[in-house]
């Protein structure tokens, strides 16, 4: 310990240097992992943190929600399956929406306020009644706040803001929620003479000694025409999601790579540039088990600074998060990718512990390296 710490503060300038860029690739794998889980929020929210245990879909939309139409005579016989404790309708269209004198997408949610899928907390603001929405709050940018009117292109139909959720947002773009009887109503006024309103969803509250992923299985077994998923197998399955989740799963492992290589590298050169040294501890009685323990101290000590300036760094990128594009301090993440790395590095160092141990103590009596 005391001549690995020595060793640093002489080559404070070096480990420094190295500690820093260390600190800056850590820091880009957390704010990729963050900028990850920021865009599948923005995709996917409205499924991966809806209230509903579980979520149905017709069997046939091959999960993709927009393409789900469900008969309402369902939401009865879902609720009949056993281990179901509440079903409710969900329905969603993607409208063109006028705020402010600003054309928009806008996903509209049709939702039972008193059920599963209804949109809580509300973070700021109160419930939806007649003619009324609360937004995801990332919609504010775009200039879905409180108080303001929204307007339905072409019906004109008005819905006021009274209300934000987090991270309810769909499909990338500004998302409301409404009363599901309300949402009827906008149905028929945006497709005049349709026969029947259709469902996009079933939300399902499970009883509390039932698992979701089990009260999914039983509802497509029990009831034709559907497919029961949790929250969180619809929201992996959702189409599109998994080509992203691949995308920065490759940038990410290739950063993790570089990290653990430059690590490995650094201090494999810095073991052939002190071979001389090392060779001649180990002949005056320093054993290589004592010089690896050492070198090891340097490859954690270096990995756990960096690690720190990281998450600095990544603190200092959230000063300006806005709820348009949230960013936070994820501790879990910083600790499972500090570990990783750590571990990694420590892996990679063996490569330096083996050039120690195949020097000959006896090279030090004519000075060879």
């Amino acid at each position: 310990m005391f001549i690995a710490l020595r060793d640093i503060w002489r080559s404070r300038l070096r480990f420094g240097l190295l500690g820093g860029a260390v600190g800056l690739l850590i820091f880009l794998l957390l704010f990729l992992n963050t900028l990850s889980s920021t865009l599948l929020g923005f995709f996917v929210g409205a499924i991966e943190n809806n209230s509903a245990d579980v979520l149905v879909y017709e069997d046939t939309a091959r999960r993709n929600l927009q393409a789900s139409r469900l008969d309402p005579t369902l939401v009865a016989k879902v609720a009949e399956v056993p281990g179901v404790a509440a079903a409710a309708p969900i329905g969603e269209l993607t409208l063109t929406a006028d705020i402010g004198g600003n054309l928009t997408d806008l996903s509209l949610w049709g939702v039972d306020l008193n059920g599963p899928g209804r949109p809580q907390p509300v973070v700021k603001g109160r419930l939806p009644g007649p003619g009324e929405v609360v937004v995801d709050e990332s919609g504010v940018a775009e200039g879905f706040k409180i108080g303001e009117t929204i307007a339905l292109v072409p019906s004109g139909t008005e819905l006021e803001i009274v209300g934000y959720v987090r991270d309810r947002r769909y499909a990338v773009v500004a998302t409301a929620y409404l009363d599901f009887d309300h949402w009827v109503a906008v149905f028929k006024t945006e497709f005049p003479g349709t026969p029947f309103v259709p469902l996009s969803l079933i939300g399902v509250q499970a009883t509390p000694a039932d698992d979701a992923a089990a009260v999914a299985d039983r509802i497509t077994a029990a009831v034709d025409g559907v497919e029961g998923l949790d929250r969180k197998t619809a929201a992996s399955g959702t189409p599109g999601v998994d080509s992203i989740s691949q995308s920065f799963t490759l940038i990410i492992g290739i950063t993790f790579g570089i990290v653990v290589l430059v690590v490995g590298f650094f201090f494999l050169i810095l073991t052939v540039q002190k071979l001389r040294s090392f060779v001649a501890l180990r002949a005056i009685g320093a054993s290589t088990g004592y010089l690896a323990r050492s070198l090891i101290v340097q490859v954690v000590l270096l990995v756990l600074l960096g690690s720190l300036l990281a998450s600095a760094l990544l603190w200092v990128a959230t000063l300006g998060a806005t709820p348009a594009f949230p960013l936070s301090v994820d501790g879990g993440l910083v600790l499972t990718v500090t570990a990783a790395v750590l571990a990694f590095s420590v892996l990679a160092g063996m490569l330096s512990i083996r050039r120690i141990a195949r020097a000959d103590p006896a090279e030090a009596a004519h000075g060879g390296n």
